[in-house]
């Protein structure tokens, strides 16, 4: 996951709430200071923060959301370390796998917390519905993020969740629905990375090869996606364009060369 859907993820909203129970000035206090430290990605002072809030407000749905979004940021980044930074096996793999593991189970608890509060809160039906694209429970992800732009007013980024659920239906084959939330996503966020990139995998899923590239192609390298320069690799090489997966491979092993995928574009070169 690249640093600008992280950054995508921890804007949270403000809300109507249910009677609060407790002081909801401290804890809206407590709670914007959580806000500025995951804008920073202080991971440990917001939660220590939205800890308060809950402590000053136990219905403060936007504290409950926010503090899902810790625990979420922070088994991407586990799966970062495994797949990306260190491409770890073995028995540090697999201490940070268990790690992912429990942080995800905590955010999901407390993005739960969050609409049993407030059933309106679309951004948290939403990070909900990613928490369960990352666990590979695509049928719960897609009536999750398919009940999320029902409340589009607390929902932050709609596209994002479109594009999220979009991926729940490749992973689930259907490329027709996967294509078809993309594509809408693309209308409106044509230049947005992770929908782009994702698009592209249906192309490619369905054998169509210079749709996949061009989609590919308009990754921009900032955003730090790597799959995106590994996949186009793999659309030249069916499409028999060698010193074109060979321009694609030396951008991907540019962009992080200690990586699984860079091994994966090394391994698929010719």
């Amino acid at each position: 996951m690249h640093r600008l859907t992280l950054v995508a993820l921890v804007v949270v909203v403000a809300g109507c709430r249910l009677s609060p129970e407790g002081d909801p000035k401290k804890s809206d206090r407590r709670l914007e200071l959580a806000k500025e430290y995951l804008g920073r990605f202080e991971l440990e002072a917001a939660e220590a923060e939205a800890n308060k809030a809950i402590a000053y407000m136990n219905t403060n749905e936007e504290a409950f959301n926010l503090r899902g979004l810790v625990h979420y940021i922070r088994a991407l980044n586990n799966r970062r370390l495994i797949e990306v930074d260190d491409c770890l096996t073995g028995l540090q793999a697999e201490v940070f796998d268990q790690d992912e593991d429990a942080q995800l189970a905590r955010a999901a608890s407390d993005f739960q917390k969050a609409v049993a509060l407030a059933p309106d809160y679309g951004e948290a039906w939403a990070n909900q519905g990613a928490v369960a694209n990352l666990t590979g429970a695509y049928d719960d992800a897609i009536k999750l993020l398919t009940h999320a732009p029902e409340n589009p007013i607390r929902l932050v980024n709609p596209g994002l969740s479109r594009a999220s659920l979009g991926w729940a239906y490749f992973q689930k084959e259907d490329y027709l629905r996967a294509a078809k939330e993309l594509l809408q996503v693309k209308q409106f966020q044509p230049t947005e990375c992770v929908p782009t990139y994702r698009l592209g995998r249906v192309y490619f899923a369905k054998g169509e090869w210079e749709n996949a590239a061009q989609e590919f192609q308009a990754v921009d390298p900032s955003c730090g996606l790597q799959e995106a320069s590994l996949y186009l690799m793999k659309t030249r090489l069916e499409q028999g364009l060698n010193d074109e997966a060979n321009a694609a491979r030396d951008a991907c092993l540019k962009l992080s060369p200690k990586s699984c995928i860079a091994n994966q574009c090394r391994a698929g070169a010719r």
